[in-house]
């Protein structure tokens, strides 16, 4: 060790070392430090971005859903079979409809979903979104057709709870384009505000019960929406219920299939941009590449005098490769700082995003630990890699052309 730091004594903190050098690292520094920076930054961004929309969606829906072609015309047995698997701590009936809302500022199609009041709490956090709080029981209690209204639907028509809206179904009840469709006006006794700009800018809500009335499909729904204890059993839960109900008809799907396009793309954003920053810190690699070989050139002549006094090429080769992952490591280090303090400036400002393009108001951040650690380890494995050929550039110096003077390069 000894050894080892009279090295790093003549190479990182000599007085007599030129301006050059000492320049050359400290770019060699920053550009690692900067990539570390922006790859660490991205990757929580992207995380958190991931992380709310999964929580969003979940918190409006289950996470499993189970439906079945033609429409499942004994779900109350289903929704038994489906409640005795481990792990399962909620299902509720659900149906859906593509209807035509209307009123005097304006018209909008939209998709209507039937919820059953008694059992919707147990699969999506309904009332922390309703207001008024009560309207959940004013949806169940309610004699005339009653509905829940997107914020942002209610927004873009300027309707408020207690106003009427006119709805029109273009479709029977087996999904075929009805001759006479139904025209009915409801009563908003509730806006939803799930945080999510696709949700509450297209959804409506009426209870199942006005579903079955309407299109008269008492014990028929179009689908059971089902929870779970620990949303990492998902795929091998949704295994289970089809075990117990069977495949076809049945279709059974997780909310990654059902929302896949949505994932996928933030997946596909994640790896691309995170490679970008990779390249950064491959790019800032070559500067340690050139720091070290002007360092190596600088002390030709103690290289040699080490090498003369028995100092091994294979010594010589490690106490190279040590200095370059400690140029490495202090930009990990000074790149960690950056990025905490970039993620705690982000989200003290609470930086506003435009909910139409990104669902959600403002930008999330999420740390992964296994991904941190990652770029810890991607950046020290390609800082030490760069130290190769400077390194094997020393060991392999004559002593006496250094000793002498004699250029390595030459």
């Amino acid at each position: 060790m000894g050894l080892k730091k009279f090295i790093i004594k003549k190479h990182l903190i000599s007085e007599g070392r030129h301006f050059f050098t000492n320049f050359s690292a400290f770019v060699s520094i920053l550009g690692v430090s900067i990539g570390v920076a922006a790859l660490i930054v991205v990757l929580s961004v992207t995380s958190g971005f991931q992380k709310a929309y999964q929580e969003k969606i979940l918190s409006h829906s289950g996470q499993i859903f189970v439906r079945k072609y033609g429409g499942l015309d004994n779900y109350r047995d289903d929704i038994e079979k489906i409640k005795s698997i481990k792990g399962i701590i909620g299902a509720t009936p659900m149906t859906y409809y593509q209807i035509l809302i209307s009123s005097e500022n304006g018209d909008r199609g939209a998709q209507m979903k039937g919820i059953d009041a008694d059992t919707i709490g147990t699969v999506a956090d309904i009332n922390s979104m309703l207001s008024p709080k009560d309207a959940l029981s004013k949806l169940k209690k309610s004699e005339k057709p009653s509905v829940f209204l997107g914020s942002a639907l209610a927004e873009s028509l300027r309707l408020k709870v207690s106003d009427n809206v006119t709805i029109t179904f273009p479709f029977d009840k087996d999904g075929r384009v009805s001759s006479f469709p139904k025209v009915i006006t409801f009563e908003i006794v509730g806006i939803v505000n799930t945080g999510m700009y696709d949700f509450d800018n297209n959804y409506l809500y009426i209870s199942l019960i006005d579903a079955h009335r309407l299109f008269d499909t008492e014990g028929k729904v179009k689908g059971i929406e089902v929870k779970i204890e620990n949303i990492k059993d998902v795929d091998s839960i949704s295994t289970d219920i089809k075990l117990k109900l069977g495949n076809y008809p049945y279709v059974v799907s997780t909310f990654k299939e059902m929302y896949s396009n949505l994932f996928r793309s933030l997946q596909y954003q994640k790896f691309f941009i995170g490679l970008v920053m990779i390249i950064i810190i491959i790019l800032a690699s070559f500067s340690i590449i050139g720091t070290l070989l002007i360092f190596v050139t600088e002390k030709e002549k103690d290289i040699a005098l080490l090498k003369a006094m028995g100092v091994s090429k294979l010594e010589l080769t490690k106490l190279f490769m040590f200095e370059g992952g400690m140029i490495g490591l202090l930009g990990i280090l000074i790149g960690i700082l950056i990025a905490f303090l970039i993620l705690f400036g982000i989200s003290s400002i609470n930086i506003e995003l435009n909910p139409d393009i990104y669902n959600i108001t403002y930008i999330p951040i999420s740390i992964n630990l296994l991904e941190f650690v990652s770029v810890i380890l991607i950046t020290l494995f390609i800082s030490i890699l760069s130290t190769i050929y400077p390194a094997l550039k020393a060991a392999t110096l004559n002593p006496a052309d250094g000793i002498l003077g004699r250029s390595i390069n030459r």
